[in-house]
């Protein structure tokens, strides 16, 4: 399952990021890394973005984004 499958109100832990530099190196830079608990908070009228909040922030992502981090619930 990956976290643009997750519904509004759905709480997870990362399992896995994309292996791609950029993403993944932006995504850390976030505070995204396997291990870490996000809660999906709300999700835009056509899909995407979609917003996760984690360590106390709120991030948005691009469903395309989301998609290549792995969660398991």
């Amino acid at each position: 399952m990956t976290m643009s499958d997750m519904k509004e109100n759905q709480c997870a832990t990362i399992t896995d990021i994309s292996r791609d530099f950029c993403l993944s190196r932006r995504l850390l830079d976030l505070g995204f890394m396997e291990g870490q608990t996000v809660l999906c908070t709300n999700i835009a009228a056509a899909g995407s973005p979609l917003a996760y909040e984690l360590r106390g922030c709120k991030v948005a992502l691009r469903k395309k984004d989301a998609g290549r981090i792995g969660v398991a619930m």
